[in-house]
C-alpha cells in the first residue's frame, strides 16, 4: 500500500508513529491503565480487547460529559460555518484487490450489525470508540484529528445532499453521505470514491468539517483517513475468501 496526503507520501514509519500517538490519547479518553512493556501493536491490541469489552451504552456512558461538550461546540461552529467547509483529503493505493470487492465489503462493515464487524471496525484506529450500524445509517463516536474531545455524529450513507466535494466520474464506487447530530444538525460528510489500477485499486478519501473547523484538527485527520483505511485494507484483503 501507498499513502499520499497533500501530494507526499505519507511513510508507514509516520502512519505507525501517528497510531502510538492516538493509541496513548485513547487511553487517557477511557482512562486506562494498559500494559506498556509490550510492542506499540500489542498495545494497540490490548486497547482493542477493552473497547470490545464494554458494550456501547456502557462506552455513552462513560465519554458521556466529553461527548456533551463536543456537540455544544460542533453545533456552535456548524452554525457559524453556514455552508463552507474545510476538506480532509488523502489518496490510498493498494494492489491485489478491485475497487468494486473493496467497496463492497467497506459497505458491509459500514451498515451490517455484526459482532467481528464491530471488533474490526473498533481496531482499525486506536480513538474508535462506536460504530454502530443502524437500517443504513452509521452511527459514530470518535476522535477526529487531534480534536481534544471525541464526537458522537450520524452518517446516513447514500445521503448525498449537502455534499461540497463533487462526485469525481472517473471513480465509479464510492462510500458518500451526509453526517449529523443527535438533533439533525448537519457537520459536514465523507465521499470516499474508488477505482481500478493496474494492480488493484486507488482509493480518493475525503471528509467535509465545518468551515470554521481548526486547519490543524483538519490537517490531522488526513493521517486519520491513513491509518483506518490502511487497516481496513488490510483486513479485507485477509478476508476476500470469506465472501
Amino acid at each position: 500500500m501507498k499513502v499520499e496526503i497533500e501530494g507526499s507520501p505519507f511513510l508507514p514509519e509516520e502512519l505507525k508513529k501517528w497510531k502510538a500517538k492516538r493509541v496513548k490519547k485513547a487511553c487517557r479518553t477511557l482512562r486506562l491503565k494498559l500494559d506498556s512493556k509490550g510492542s506499540a501493536e500489542e498495545i494497540a491490541q490490548q486497547l482493542t480487547t477493552r473497547k470490545i469489552q464494554m458494550s456501547t451504552e456502557d462506552m455513552l456512558a462513560l465519554l458521556k460529559g466529553k461527548l456533551g461538550l463536543s456537540r455544544l461546540g460542533m453545533k456552535l461552529i456548524s452554525g457559524l460555518s453556514g455552508k463552507r467547509r474545510r476538506m480532509a483529503k488523502t489518496r490510498i493505493t493498494a494492489q491485489g484487490i478491485s475497487a468494486e470487492r473493496f467497496s463492497k465489503r467497506l459497505e458491509a462493515l459500514m451498515i451490517e450489525p455484526d459482532q467481528n464487524y464491530r471488533r474490526v471496525n473498533l481496531s482499525v484506529y486506536p480513538e474508535h470508540y462506536v460504530l454502530r450500524p443502524n437500517h443504513g445509517t452509521l452511527e459514530v463516536v470518535e476522535t477526529t484529528g487531534n480534536a481534544p474531545l471525541p464526537t458522537q455524529f450520524f452518517i446516513t450513507f447514500g445521503d448525498e445532499a449537502g455534499l461540497m466535494e463533487p462526485r469525481d466520474p472517473r471513480y465509479p464506487f464510492q462510500s458518500a453521505g451526509i453526517a449529523r447530530l443527535n438533533d439533525q444538525t448537519e457537520i459536514g460528510g465523507v465521499r470516499h470514491q474508488f477505482r481500478d489500477t493496474t494492480e488493484g485499486l486507488e482509493c480518493l478519501l475525503c471528509v467535509e468539517f465545518p468551515g470554521l473547523c481548526p486547519k490543524f484538527l483538519v490537517k490531522a485527520h488526513q493521517k486519520h483517513l491513513a491509518v483506518e483505511f490502511t487497516n481496513w485494507l488490510t483486513w479485507i484483503l485477509a478476508h476476500q475468501s470469506e465472501e
